[in-house]
């Protein structure tokens, strides 16, 4: 009998999650990026409070928690479609 591989399951939404907090980051840091390419560097704590805000962090939060059920759910099927399969 196959067993769901959380360990797996885990890194690819971690993986996920911080590709998605480099997007973000990126996303929100847009203006100060461009800034920075003619000279003008702001400090790391002026581009650290602009993308670290409470609702990115939700958002990181409440995608992780999908990337990990879809992942499961997804994982789940496949187990079961085998079995399926292998009844026949």
């Amino acid at each position: 009998m196959e067993k769901v591989n959380h360990q797996k399951i885990i890194i690819s939404t971690l993986l996920k999650v911080l590709l998605m907090i480099v997007v973000i980051i990126i996303l929100n840091s847009w203006p100060n990026i461009r800034q920075s390419f003619s000279g003008n560097i702001p400090p790391l704590n002026y581009w650290l409070n602009h993308s670290f805000k409470i609702s990115n962090i939700i958002l990181i939060l409440g995608f992780g928690g999908y990337f990990y059920y879809k992942d499961l759910t997804d994982q789940k099927q496949l187990i079961e479609k085998s079995k399926n399969t292998n009844q026949y």
